[in-house]
């Protein structure tokens, strides 16, 4: 056969425009060239053009499409691997010491998770024991600084009750003109003593006691109003911002700690020249709110992280029991207890106690 090359394509150029030209032989039957085919042709390569960057687009749809598709399946697929390490994360920052932990339960977990949880789960107990543990010790400790105090307080007044006796049985004389005025003195004394025995054995028993089971339906409002009617101070005024405030609580321990906080404001107030108590009765959300505001001499700062400790008190006489119990009364009932103070302005002490829904019978 002819190795002669049969087919060729020239490119030219006419009126500005390509063109190309083929030619090619034409053989007969037994192969050899009897002539030459030419064929001019313009060359459209728009279809192509337009063919390709179809093609393309759909190319870069698909890769799109399966970058998308990878992207949600590393990200289920990271949540499903990394669900357990969520668990443990919020548990462990859950986890306080001063309340009752859960323990983490993950079915069918991975060698590691399951070692992680277990590690949790006994540091739990471990924890659950300590703070059994520190709660014990803080309260032993409390009760051995109480008993310290009360022992001090009682030996106050006994030393002058045995000087008194002692003074009086050597100089006592029935024959002295002035023996009744002198029986009387003597007697006053040893009455003011036992008084102040007395209030101590009381503010220690009301420490101590519990707060009474028996909750009742209470208007604040009412009660608060109640409380205050013992008071004959003229300096001491109630305000009301509510006329119904309804608070589940016991009324005794509910007047208790409006007697205690107006007594404090009470003796805040002996060098003011123009003494001055509020109590104000109020709704903050869904607490209700008692203020007393005093413009006594205020609580010095360094007192003021001391203030509700219950063996802690800056008075002469008395153990200091009273803001330690208002706190455990108000904190028993889900409530609670701060305040605000300026040394030589005054000072406002407020609790707040939770609402509830009003009741067809409250107890005023």
């Amino acid at each position: 056969r002819n190795t002669i090359q049969k087919h060729f394509i020239e490119e030219n150029t006419a009126a500005g425009f390509n063109y190309q030209a083929s030619y090619s032989y034409i053989s007969d039957s037994h192969f050899k060239p009897i002539g030459i085919l030419h064929l001019p042709y313009f060359e459209e390569n728009s279809f192509y053009d337009k063919e390709l960057r179809e093609f393309l687009m759909r190319l870069g749809v698909v890769y799109l499409f399966m970058l998308l598709l990878a992207i949600a399946l590393a990200y289920f697929i990271s949540k499903y691997i990394t669900r357990s390490l969520q668990t443990v994360s919020e548990k462990l920052n859950q986890t306080r010491l001063a309340r009752t932990n859960e323990k983490i339960l993950i079915e069918d977990p991975s060698l590691e998770i399951a070692q992680l949880v277990d590690s949790y789960n006994a540091m739990i107990d471990e924890l659950s024991q300590s703070a059994a543990m520190l709660a014990r010790s803080e309260r032993e400790q409390a009760w051995r600084e109480m008993a310290k105090q009360v022992a001090h307080e009682i030996k106050n007044p006994l030393t002058p009750m045995r000087l008194s006796v002692q003074s009086f049985e050597r100089k006592f004389d029935p024959s002295d003109p002035e023996i009744g005025t002198k029986v009387r003195e003597f007697s006053k004394t040893l009455i003011q003593q036992i008084d102040t025995l007395s209030s101590i054995a009381s503010a220690f028993s009301n420490f101590a006691k519990m707060p009474a089971q028996q909750n009742e339906t209470l208007n604040v409002t009412e009660v608060v109003k109640l409380a205050l009617d013992i008071f004959n101070e003229p300096f001491i005024h109630f305000i009301s911002e509510a006329d119904a405030l309804v608070v589940k609580m016991d009324r005794t321990q509910l007047i208790r700690v409006i007697t205690n906080l107006v007594k404090n404001a009470i003796q805040a107030l002996p060098e003011v020249t123009d003494p001055r108590i509020l109590v104000i009765v109020s709704a903050e959300g869904d607490m209700a709110k008692i203020a007393v505001a005093d413009n006594g001499k205020g609580i010095e700062e360094e007192f003021r992280d001391k203030i509700f400790e219950p063996k802690f008190t800056t008075k002469t006489s008395g153990m200091g029991l009273g803001l330690g119990m208002v706190k455990t009364i108000v904190e028993t009932y889900k409530g609670s207890i701060d305040f605000s103070s300026e040394t030589g302005k005054g000072t406002v002490f407020t609790v707040r106690i939770p609402q509830i829904e009003k009741h067809k019978s409250v107890v005023a």
